[in-house]
C-alpha cells in the first residue's frame, strides 16, 4: 500500500504529536498523519492554515510517499462506529486515537477524513516495531497551484 503525507520534514519520525494534540491524539506522542492521496494530503494539510496571500503559502512542504508492506497490520475505526458527531467533537477522536497509540497493537489506524466523505487517513506510530516495514520512497517538493489561493480566499 502507498500513502501520502505533506510536511515541512521529510521523516516520519511524529515530532509535531509531541508538541500539538491533532484530530486523533492528544499531544505528548509522536504520531504521524497519512493519506490515501496527495491530493487528501493536501486538503488535510491546507484546512489548519491561514492563508491570505501567496506570501502565506508555505514553501518548504514535501510531499512524502510511503510504502507499507502488505505484511504490517492496520487497525480501523470506521464512521460506522463512531458516534454520530464525531467531526466535532475532538475530545471523542483524541481520546480514540490515543487509546490506540497507548495500547500499541498495530503501526497504523485507518480513520475517515473529517474534511471529506469517503477518503480515509492513516494515524502511524512511529515507535511501533513495524515501522521496519513501512518506508519512505520518494520526496519531493510542493508546488502550489496559484488557483488554490483564489480558491481559500473568496469572500
Amino acid at each position: 500500500m502507498v500513502l501520502w503525507r505533506i510536511s515541512n520534514y521529510a521523516d516520519l519520525k511524529g515530532i509535531g504529536g509531541l508538541r500539538a494534540p491533532g484530530r486523533w491524539h492528544f499531544a505528548g506522542r509522536p504520531v504521524v498523519y497519512l493519506a490515501e492521496h496527495p491530493a487528501g494530503a493536501l486538503l488535510e494539510t491546507l484546512v489548519h492554515q491561514e492563508i491570505r496571500s501567496t506570501a502565506d503559502l508555505p514553501e518548504t512542504y514535501r510531499l512524502l510517499r510511503v510504502a507499507v508492506s502488505d505484511q504490517v497490520a492496520i487497525a480501523e475505526l470506521g464512521e460506522a462506529v463512531l458516534p454520530e458527531n464525531w467531526r466535532e467533537d475532538t475530545s471523542y477522536t483524541q481520546s480514540a486515537g490515543s487509546e490506540w497509540l497507548e495500547g500499541g497493537s498495530t503501526a497504523l489506524l485507518k480513520v475517515p477524513s473529517a474534511v471529506m466523505p469517503f477518503a480515509y487517513n492513516y494515524i502511524l506510530n512511529p515507535a511501533h516495531a513495524d515501522m521496519a516495514d513501512i518506508k519512505i520512497e520518494m520526496v519531493i517538493d510542493v508546488r502550489h497551484d496559484p488557483r488554490i489561493l483564489r480558491l481559500l480566499t473568496r469572500p
